[in-house]
């Protein structure tokens, strides 16, 4: 990724430079402006994929860089910096489409955390030359391996990694095609797994398995690498509050399809209120429950249409506990960003 800070104070330019080197994000230049008329400058030259942008600025602020921008290089994603005091300029910056906003002082976590969702925002900006069914597919893989690091659950990654795997073998890619598509892979795994871990273990080395010299090595390589990520995560975890949150999700995965499956009835299960159970889950998933529950239903009902193609749509949201066929449409659309039906007919 290459990336263009604009920011009229160098000691920021360059606390942001070494914030983006500690980052998960692999960058390949980062090129500094001093105001908009720089920047744009910059922007010829160097061709950035994301520019970070204060607002207030000499010569030409960030706001009027940022219409300029739109006017002739709508791919370019922008993040804007910004001051508590500058919200009322936020606005205008949304109705030119930029990707998000950081507020100053700068943290390590604010930043990471934006420019993941960034990355996440549309995947396929970041795996060109890709079709969408592999692009559609390596979304699904990141973001599952990513809760299956989360939950500790060694068998559905490993199985996961090999659907994922199974599926390049299917599409016929050469190894240097493989081993380019990994680098994407890696790149959205790492972002997902940031947004859930709200951090990136440091000695969790991808060095083993980028020296791979096949498929085979490469897929033993990266399970190496998730497996050590597992045991990060669980050496991180309260032992009570892990048995009341694996309890919890063990039942979730038994019981997805009850619609009487909610939170207060995990709660009871486990013999706590839902308010400490909310935050238990949330401390060891780094996520909400009634969000996991949903995923694991969506998840549950992909599947399902994948490998059970002659089963109704209706019935296979009645299966995984969703309540009415228009609402399951609609959220499995927002997730994975293809309607039922268009899935079912393209798988």
């Amino acid at each position: 990724m290459r990336i263009l800070i604009v920011e009229d104070e160098a000691v920021i330019r360059k606390g942001i430079i070494k914030l983006l080197e500690n980052s998960h994000i692999a960058i390949s230049a980062v090129e500094e402006a001093r105001n908009g008329e720089e920047a744009l400058e910059a922007v010829a030259r160097a061709k950035p994929d994301l520019i970070i942008t204060d607002i207030q600025m000499a010569v030409m602020d960030g706001l009027d860089l940022i219409e300029n921008i739109r006017r002739s290089y709508a791919e370019i994603e922008l993040i804007v910096l910004t001051g508590h005091a500058d919200f009322h300029y936020i606005q205008r910056a949304l109705r030119n489409q930029v990707a998000d906003y950081l507020l100053k002082p700068i943290t390590q976590e604010g930043l990471n955390e934006v420019l993941s969702k960034t990355l996440l925002k549309d995947p396929a900006k970041w795996t060109s030359r890709m079709d969408d069914d592999t692009i559609r597919e390596m979304s699904g893989a990141t973001s599952g391996l990513a809760k299956d690091v989360l939950a500790e659950n060694r068998a559905e990654m490993r199985e996961r990694l090999d659907r994922w795997f199974a599926f390049c073998r299917g599409k016929g890619y050469s190894w240097t095609e493989l081993k380019r598509i990994m680098g994407h892979f890696e790149l959205l795994f790492r972002s997902e797994l940031y947004l859930v871990l709200k951090e990136y273990p440091q000695d969790s080395s991808p060095e083993r398995r980028r020296l791979a010299a096949s498929a085979h090595e490469l897929q033993a390589g990266w399970e190496q690498y998730l497996e050590r990520l597992i045991a990060y995560v669980a050496d991180r975890r309260s032992p009570r509050n892990k048995r009341v949150v694996d309890d919890a999700i063990r039942h979730m995965e038994a019981r997805y399809g009850d619609k009487e499956l909610n939170l207060q009835a995990l709660a009871d299960r486990s013999g706590v209120s839902p308010a400490y159970m909310s935050k238990m889950f949330r401390e060891v998933m780094g996520r909400p429950i009634t969000q996991y529950l949903n995923e694991l239903r969506l998840e549950k009902a992909r599947l399902m249409l994948l490998e059970q193609p002659e089963v109704k749509i209706s019935a296979v949201a009645e299966e995984c506990g969703f309540n009415d066929y228009p609402y399951f449409s609609k959220v499995f659309k927002k997730h994975y960003g293809i309607s039922p039906l268009e899935y079912k007919e393209k798988s």
